[in-house]
């Protein structure tokens, strides 16, 4: 597979033996991708559905591979000791879904205070959604004036689209809606435990 080529707007991470361990672990596992990375400095990338643990290391492998300098929430039990070091390294940012208080401001200051973010989020927040999307990321994105990119995972063809940008940040409904239908080209690994 060639990887596109990133344009300069947006932020990367020039690590050689990273972008050689991504792209040589993305090609084992047989995946592919699709679409482009817009050029921009400020994203708000929604990786949908997420179903599966699996689905990090599908990340981190491009996330490497093509070298972007790339931010993530997560849950915050993946950040206790020992392995809260390595999620941190790899961009993480914990989240407490149990109490949200203060998040999204947290994600707009960071926005706000940076020249460059690129924000990955799974939108439905957990691995056994029944479809639903949190409304987080698109209140982030608007609050933040940062276009969404739907990031679509098909496991049955084993493909990462990256979907159409969505620009028109005035309605939160509206920015969720255009997620969902880009989303609907997407298959689970394995169906929701609900």
């Amino acid at each position: 597979m060639k990887w596109p080529r990133l344009g300069d707007a947006i932020p990367q991470r020039r690590h050689p033996i990273r972008k050689l361990i991504g792209r040589a672990a993305f090609k084992l596992i047989g995946w592919k991708l699709e679409g482009n990375l817009p050029n921009k400095s400020k994203l708000v990338l929604v990786a949908l559905p997420h179903s599966s643990n699996f689905d990090f290391v599908l990340a981190l492998s491009v996330i490497w591979g093509w070298g972007i300098k790339l931010n993530y929430m997560g849950k915050h039990t993946l950040f206790k000791f020992p392995h809260g070091f390595f999620f941190r390294a790899v961009g993480g940012i914990p989240v407490d879904r149990r109490s949200p208080q203060g998040l999204i401001e947290k994600m707009i200051s960071e926005f706000n205070s940076r020249s460059s973010l690129l924000l990955g989020i799974a939108p439905e927040g957990t691995r056994n959604s029944d479809g639903t999307l949190k409304a987080g990321f698109a209140r982030i994105a608007k609050a933040a004036s940062a276009p969404v990119l739907p990031i679509i995972v098909n496991y049955k063809t084993k493909t990462l689209t990256l979907g159409q940008l969505i620009t028109d940040l005035n309605d939160i409904d509206g920015i969720i809606s255009a997620v969902k239908v880009q989303g609907l080209a997407g298959q689970r690994r394995a169906p929701a435990k609900l």
